[in-house]
């Protein structure tokens, strides 16, 4: 009987006291709620399983951990699918979509006849020039700007593939053992791992035998400092210029490296265990795993008892930022942005809390945080559905406190201040409105300024009356003698 009433006393939200926008709760099994200011609404249906949110400014539809979608009109879309293997995104300058491993396609608005698709092993597209290219891997296929090559064909791969860098091209056969090398002033043949020869004109020159036991290579010839170097490995390792000169014996054992140029000084003896080096603006003292710091040119990064705690830190003229982890999945980031006097800070300490405080003043915690994972698409896709806490503060210094998928929710902002315990209880007050709530309109009392209302088991017809004796100044007096009391 009681489910009846407080279905109907939702259902003819019109015989209510309660004041300002609408609100609903009946968590965990939904949630129903109104923003005045922004001209929004939001649904929650079984706690964080189904979420709708609109307003004016953007839209948010999502059923996790399936589907997530959020659109700002016509500047912005995204959605999710069973995230992280799907995705759609679409801005003012390019559309991405993939859902790995079956299909990908991208397209670029700003160039209209660039586009790419594939679908499973197959795919196909245009470059901005507007030629064709496709194929279906590993059978046949002709790629066009992609791996860092201009082209790239091949058949049956690795039976045969080549590809081209502007007059340079790369014939292989049963990749990567055979590879032939011609044009834009590279030659040379690369039979891995017995032998190779392979030169580029006023750029390099190496050679191998059994790789990688012996070696020897020419490098930067188009530089005054040219490097040579010459192995056989492990036994002995040199890399030698004008300015620089690395040798190893045994390696990793003992390695010796010395740069006149910055007055580098490094001993590794073995690498990367234990490690000394000093230079100009670069400092490394290491004995792995107790205790590690490398400083090299406005950047530091050290551990302690790794991997209980290490940290990475970064600084110049424009931007700060630092890193410290504990046992691999807990950290504490810091950016700071000097000019613009703003700052963000990330801490997870997993498994048991999240909290963020972003550069425009907002700030989100949640407990417990079960994924260690600091991508926004985890966190609106699958840490709703294992958090039990969540508290949010918007720049502006509106909150919101959530237990339980709503089951305790404390709203708050410059002008309201609302408790609620699902459909049992709420409590609300605002600057001249005092109203509480107990199952739904059972009993249910307002007072606004001098007028006063009290409603009994969901009757349609409230009692009210006026109350000579309190005034809005009595009021006022009274809510800040609320706020002053701790």
């Amino acid at each position: 009987m009681l489910v009846f009433l407080l279905l109907g006393s939702w259902i003819s939200g019109c015989a209510t006291l309660s004041p300002g926008p609408r609100r609903e709760n009946f968590a965990p099994l939904f949630i129903y709620s109104e923003d005045e200011e922004r001209e929004g609404r939001a649904v929650d249906v079984l706690g964080p399983f189904f979420t709708y949110r609109k307003d004016t400014r953007e839209s948010h539809l999502a059923f996790r951990p399936f589907f997530y979608w959020q659109g700002e009109g016509e500047r912005y879309s995204r959605t999710e699918y069973l995230y992280p293997l799907g995705k759609y995104e679409r801005t003012e300058r390019e559309v991405k979509s993939y859902f790995m491993p079956l299909y990908s396609t991208s397209r670029d608005l700003t160039q209209e006849e660039k586009k790419e698709r594939g679908f499973l092993l197959a795919f196909w597209g245009e470059t901005d020039k507007g030629k064709p290219y496709g194929g279906f891997f590993p059978l046949y296929g002709h790629m066009k700007n992609r791996f860092g090559r201009d082209e790239i064909n091949f058949f049956l791969w690795p039976v045969y593939m080549d590809s081209r860098v502007g007059e340079s091209r790369a014939q292989s056969v049963f990749w990567p053992f055979l590879t032939f090398y011609e044009g834009g002033g590279r030659e040379g043949f690369k039979f891995w791992p017995l032998a190779a020869h392979v030169k580029k004109e006023n750029s390099y020159e190496k050679y191998y035998f059994l790789w990688p036991i012996f070696h020897h290579e020419k490098r930067y010839l188009y530089t005054d400092d040219p490097t040579e170097i010459n192995m056989v490995f492990p036994l002995y390792v040199s890399m030698t210029s004008s300015r620089r000169t690395q040798r190893s014996v045994l390696w990793p054992l003992f390695t010796h490296v010395y740069d006149e140029e910055d007055h580098y000084d490094q001993w590794d003896f073995p690498w990367p265990i234990l490690q000394f080096a000093r230079g100009d603006d670069k400092e490394i003292r290491r004995l792995f795993p107790i205790y590690g710091r490398k400083y090299w040119e406005g950047r530091e990064r050290g551990y302690f008892l790794w991997p209980v705690y290490w940290y990475v830190r970064e600084e110049d003229d424009q931007h700060r930022k630092s890193t410290e982890r504990f046992l691999l999945l807990s950290k504490d980031e810091t950016e700071v942005w000097k000019k613009k006097g703003q700052e963000e800070r990330r801490i997870r300490v997993w498994p048991f809390f999240y909290y963020r405080e972003d550069k425009e003043g907002g700030l989100y915690f949640y407990w417990p945080c079960l994924i260690p994972l600091d991508y926004e698409g985890f966190e609106r896709n699958w840490s709703p559905l294992f958090s039990l806490y969540e508290y949010r503060r918007t720049p502006r210094g509106d909150s919101e406190s959530k237990f339980l998928w709503g089951i305790y929710v404390h709203r708050k902002n410059a002008v309201r201040d609302l408790y609620e315990l699902s459909f049992l209880f709420t409590l609300y007050s605002a600057e001249d409105v005092f109203y509480f709530s107990f199952l739904k309109g059972l009993v249910e009392y307002r007072a606004q300024g001098t007028e006063r209302a009290l409603r009994l088991v969901y009757s349609p017809w409230p009692i009210q009356w006026q109350a000579p004796g309190a005034t809005k100044e009595a009021l006022a007096v009274y809510r800040e003698e609320r706020q002053v009391t701790p």
